[in-house]
């Protein structure tokens, strides 16, 4: 059975001390760092704007109230450690009851100091024994308990109230309370198979302090006793090789004349085998030599083919992109001189019907008034109107269908001129897919490569370096080196990293561009991360 373990030490001034050590700011002697990964500190959630616990207790202290003001040197928080012997909480861990065991703890703390009271939780899993560090700011609302000076005293002076918030550590560590603590933990702690410790032993908690001082002592002593041994170890080694050379001596003395010839024959035969085997590795090597020679001057011209193919294409591509600009500005232009016939069309209807109603109206003035007519010459008069405003009409009719006319030749002009750029436009495209159909067939490896030659380019990457990684080899980007990163829009430093293009592996059809074996994108991510962090870290200390 193992025994359910309870400290309480307190800490007094601004506890920088002890938060250093919890929260792991400063690395203990007796810590392991490839462990602290495992350490958790998210049990007790800090209230906003606090960062770090020596904030969050003194944000406690800020606000509870207190009636007194706090002393000097009066204790600000208890350090409570929780723990167990190291078998019973590797069994827990193997169980994966860990974490259910430090939950279990910090809500005992919260249940039994006040959950207002408990500001940090932090379980280290990177010492020989994982344990639990609750920090709790003792403010109690019990009546204080006088000194005995106090209560002989005959002068009395006005008191606080009795039962308002106090900062007080004394009053949370009496005996009874201590002992109280200790039983209700024990019991909080069955289920997880551990026991309360023996009442009355005398087996007492090792400071921390005295702790690191019984290290630092038994290092000095193992330091002494590694320079003792090396002295002794030297002395052994030189009397080893004294002995060693004097019995190869002597076997060399007794051998030397039976065993010559045997020697020289032997080693003769055996630089004979290693010669021939040397001959042949030696073919094999130039055989090899010969056929790298070959398949590096093919891929030599093929870089060479793919370049040209590539500002070939590039060319094209510029003729194409003009020749676009170009059919979309006579497009506009067309639009607009489209747009103009229409205006002018609509205009000539316009005043065609407002002629048309005019002599609409003057006709039936005309007929009113016909009445009133008793001479030929008012007659032939209104006859003369009548003739000069249809020969009016008639000319505008005139001059609408032939602006109607000048409309649909100039519109069909315009769509012969854009059917012959659409037909000068399909004919380069199908000789740009031509073209790219010829590479792809012929030379596969370059759309496979095109996503890894856009990253280089994004990042801004001179046309050199692309060129040369272009085998796929891997190569060190010389110091100060910078490339950009188009997320941030920002040059990061490269110097010293490892820089190759090879296959995705997300997607086996295409290559991407790599540093230190990260896509270069996900490299800049967690550059920018690993900044973020260091300069956080900086702040907080």
């Amino acid at each position: 059975m193992s025994f359910a373990v309870l400290h309480i030490m307190k800490a007094s001034g601004s506890c920088t001390a002890i938060a250093r050590h919890i929260e792991r700011s400063t690395q203990p002697d007796n810590a392991h760092p490839e462990l602290r990964h495992l350490n958790r500190d998210d049990f007790i959630k800090y209230p906003d704007g606090v960062v770090g616990l020596g904030e969050a207790i003194q944000h406690r202290i800020d606000h509870a109230r207190l009636t007194r003001k706090v002393g000097k040197n009066q204790v600000l928080a208890l350090n409570v450690l929780l723990s167990s012997d190291g078998e019973a909480l590797r069994r827990l861990a193997d169980e994966g009851r860990l974490n259910e065991w430090a939950e279990a703890s910090v809500g005992w703390a919260k249940e039994t100091f006040g959950a207002a009271n408990v500001v940090g939780a932090h379980l280290h899993m990177d010492e020989q024994t994982p344990h639990l560090h609750v920090t709790v700011v003792p403010i109690v609302t019990t009546e204080r308990r006088r000194k005995a000076s106090e209560a002989k005293a005959t002068k009395r002076y006005r008191t606080k109230p009795k039962n308002g918030p106090r900062l007080s550590a004394d009053d949370i560590m009496t005996r009874d309370n201590l002992t109280l603590f200790q039983d209700t933990y024990a019991k909080a702690m069955e289920r997880f198979g551990l026991e309360r410790g023996v009442r009355g032993s005398e087996a007492r908690h090792v400071d921390q302090h005295e702790y690191y001082r019984d290290c630092q002592r038994k290092k000095k002593d193992l330091e002494h006793d590694v320079s003792q041994l090396s002295i002794e170890k030297s002395v052994l080694s030189i009397e080893n090789r004294s002995l060693k050379a004097a019995k190869e001596k002597t076997e060399r003395e007794t051998k030397v004349l039976e065993g010559k010839k045997i020697l020289i024959e032997g080693y003769n035969s055996k630089m004979l085998q290693e010669n021939a085997q040397l001959t042949d590795a030696n073919e094999r090597l130039q055989s090899e030599n010969e056929s790298l020679s070959g398949s590096n001057s093919s891929l030599v011209a093929q870089n060479r083919e793919l370049t040209e193919v590539k500002e070939r294409v590039s060319g094209e591509l510029a003729v194409i992109e003009s020749d676009r600009k170009k059919l979309t500005a006579e497009k506009k232009a067309c639009e607009e001189e489209t747009e103009t016939a229409k205006r002018e069309t609509e205009v000539a209807k316009r005043e065609a019907a407002e002629a048309k109603a005019e002599r609409d109206r003057q006709k039936k003035e005309a007929v009113s008034n016909i009445a009133n007519i008793f001479t030929g010459s008012k007659t032939k008069r209104l006859e003369s109107e009548i003739a000069d405003r249809d020969r009016t009409i008639e000319n505008l009719k005139l001059q609408m269908s032939s602006q109607r006319e000048t409309s649909s030749r100039e519109i069909g002009n315009l769509r012969d001129s854009m059917r012959r750029q659409q037909e000068q436009h399909d004919s380069f495209k199908r000789g740009f897919d031509s073209q790219m159909s010829r590479i792809e067939k012929y030379f596969p490896s370059v759309k496979l490569l095109m996503p890894a030659i856009l990253d280089c380019e994004s990042v801004r990457m001179s046309e050199g370096t692309i060129k040369a990684l272009l085998d796929c080899n891997p190569r060190v980007f010389n110091s100060g080196q910078k490339l950009y990163d188009p997320t941030k829009q920002e040059y990061a430093d490269v110097g010293g990293t490892e820089v190759q293009i090879k296959p995705d592996p997300k997607d086996g059809n295409q290559f991407r561009l790599y540093i230190n074996g990260k896509n270069i994108f996900q490299w800049f991510k967690d550059l920018w991360q690993s900044l973020k962090q260091t300069i956080s870290r900086g702040m907080r200390r």
